[in-house]
């Protein structure tokens, strides 16, 4: 397909940008075609906030999520995340009760507002987090954040993955700081496999210009679940556990 990596760069991407394959010439060196990918760039706040709501709202409803649509494998991540999430937010409801009678009765309304919202704003963290695991599927390897970013990956570009503790700085989908043909994609800062490409992905995350991906790094709650459901192996056993 034709268009050079700066025409590539200068595309106004909104949601979901793909990144199809293309071939590019740099001087004299031909640069080869490179897969097709889906990314969704770490997205604005009013974005988060509404992907935040639709999942509380589907969660409450207890609608089909995506991955039990296409019956794939479901890979749960961020658990250290959750917990904390839930702890919190469990916390609150009790305390703002305990709160609420020593707050001005003027001011009780406005207070009883926040403590919704911040009590709704947990769970809907909670909500997104189940509703967009991991997925593998015969034709893509989706690695999903729920509302910091997502890349899904051509199945066929993906050799192997595997266990790698680190902690990446940020949130969402990301560069790596000390690795240049590297990705992160995590809620929190600590990640735990590293998905390895056969075939380099191009990926443009609108912060400096498109960059080839060879490896990905990724927070997944059971990090053998990863490679089983790549080897296609046991893994689909364990499909619409949430």
């Amino acid at each position: 397909m034709g268009g050079s990596r700066d025409d590539y760069a200068s595309r106004d991407w909104v949601g979901v940008g793909m990144t199809r394959a293309h071939q590019v010439t740099d001087g004299s060196r031909a640069v080869p075609d490179l897969p097709e990918v889906r990314v969704t760039p770490k997205p604005s706040v009013r974005h988060q906030a509404k992907a935040l709501t639709k999942s509380l709202v589907a969660w409450v409803l207890r609608r089909p999520c995506e991955a039990d649509i296409q019956d794939a494998v479901r890979i749960k991540h961020s658990s250290e995340v959750r917990q904390v999430v839930m702890v919190l937010t469990l916390t609150e409801i009790p305390l703002a009760f305990l709160v609420s009678r020593i707050v001005p009765p003027p001011a009780r309304p406005a207070h009883a507002a926040l403590e919704i919202l911040l009590i709704l704003l947990g769970f809907s963290i909670l909500a997104t987090m189940a509703r967009h695991p991991h997925t593998v599927s015969s034709s893509a390897v989706a690695l999903r954040t729920g509302f910091l970013g997502d890349i899904v990956l051509p199945r066929e570009s993906v050799r192997s993955a595997a266990r790698s503790m680190r902690t990446i700085e940020g949130r969402g989908l990301r560069r790596v700081p000390d690795d240049p043909s590297a990705l992160a994609c995590s809620i929190g800062a600590s990640v735990n496999v590293v998905i390895r490409l056969d075939t380099p992905v191009l990926v443009d995350l609108r912060d400096g210009g498109p960059i080839e991906v060879r490896t990905v790094h990724i927070s997944a709650d059971s990090p053998d679940e990863v490679s089983r459901a790549l080897r296609g192996g046991d893994a689909t056993g364990r499909r619409g556990q949430a």
